[in-house]
């Protein structure tokens, strides 16, 4: 019997000192954790993937781990992840895992997030215990992957007449302008261009049906300039700011089914200097690369409205439509708005968050009121 128990404590020391190395030991332990998609609409579902894999050839211990995800996401399905823990700055979701040798286990969960930004999926913090629990060792694992939001698209968004009356006046020029002498190559047809701009001759000649590109001289009809400088109180500048993010989002959503060209210069962190982006319309990947731009924004501005409209006034000529979007409409707002006035001759049309934002109050609410 004694001897049964010497090797009961044999045996229990050797598992001691084989887990005590093993849960020290995490070089060959990885960890991965990354949305499935790089940017979505606010509210959409995505799944976020959490590996964790073991390159060595013994088993692991049993792992906790905790994983921080940003506090703004909203989780639908979690069956892997077992207690949620909600902090000033992350979301943190506890699991165990045990790895096999050359071994990876792959977790998922079903989130969304609702407002527009750039998240990041960070760190992880594991905690492996020894065989008997008298110690547990931990380590970090970094991770750095992220998605982008894009602002909220406005479903009825109150912009004024002229704004679409102007739209539509440049579709009809677009339409007039479009003549074999502004022709400059062809492309491959996606099905939403229209008959008329099918090239029969190139679609002959390389059996399948081909489109017309125009010139770009005269496509970027719109210059929008985006303003996201503080104007006025503090008081309700991140909303008015967020407004403005989507309602540069709408405007250039209108350009873009209108196929009508345009350039998008704004004062918004998204460099270090003024940002600039073109589009010759038709939603395609200069459309996605904007959406990607002003979700990916941070809060405040990097130069003012001056600079702005400066920079703006700049690329006037090439122009036929300013569209400026700004906070709050003040003295300095005014004056940089004056001194475009006296260089473009064409049409500019504004658009203020702090006056916008009681008449889509007033849509939601009859939204509401019909559902």
């Amino acid at each position: 019997m004694l001897a049964f128990f010497i090797v009961v404590i044999l045996v229990a020391l050797g598992l001691q000192w084989y887990s005590l190395r093993n849960a020290g030991d995490h070089r060959n332990i990885r960890y991965e954790c990354k949305p499935s998609v790089r940017a979505c609409e606010p509210g959409e579902v995505f799944l976020v993937h959490s590996n964790v894999a073991n390159l060595g050839r013994r088993s692991s211990p049993f792992i906790r781990i905790e994983e921080h995800f940003p506090k703004s996401l909203r989780v639908l399905e979690s069956e892997q992840f077992n207690v949620k823990w909600l902090t000033k700055e992350h979301r943190i979701y506890y699991s165990t895992v045990l790895i096999r040798g050359h071994q990876q286990v792959k977790r998922s969960l079903r989130a969304s997030i609702s407002r527009r930004g750039e998240y990041c999926f960070s760190y992880a913090d594991f905690y492996a215990g020894d065989f008997l629990g008298f110690r547990e060792y931990d380590y970090r694992m970094e991770n750095d992957s992220r998605i982008v939001i894009y602002p909220a698209k406005l479903k009825n968004a109150p912009f004024p007449q002229t704004f679409f009356d102007a739209l539509d006046d440049l579709a009809r020029k677009k339409q007039l302008l479009e003549d074999p002498i502004s022709v400059c190559g062809y492309r491959e047809y996606t099905g939403e261009e229209p008959m008329r701009q099918i090239s029969w001759k190139q679609s002959a000649a390389h059996n399948a049906l081909v489109v017309k590109r125009f010139d770009p001289v005269w496509q970027r009809s719109v210059l929008i300039a985006l303003d996201t400088q503080l104007h006025g109180d503090f008081d309700g500048y991140i909303d008015q700011q967020e407004l403005c993010f989507s309602l540069a989002r709408t405007v250039c959503e209108q350009l873009e089914q209108r196929r009508i060209g345009y350039e998008l210069v704004t004062n918004a962190a998204i460099k270090g200097e003024l940002a600039g982006f073109s589009s010759s319309g038709g939603m395609g990947g200069s459309f996605q690369k904007i959406l990607y731009a002003l979700g990916s924004a941070q809060n405040g501005c990097i130069r003012s409205v001056e600079e702005l409209m400066h920079a703006v006034c700049l690329g006037a000529n090439r122009c036929e439509m300013i569209v400026l979007i700004s906070t709050h409409c003040d003295a300095r707002v005014e004056r940089a708005l004056n001194k475009a006035r006296g260089i473009k001759r064409g049409q500019i049309i504004t658009l203020f968050a702090d006056q916008l934002m009681p008449s889509l109050g007033e849509a939601s609410e009859e939204g509401r009121a019909e559902a």
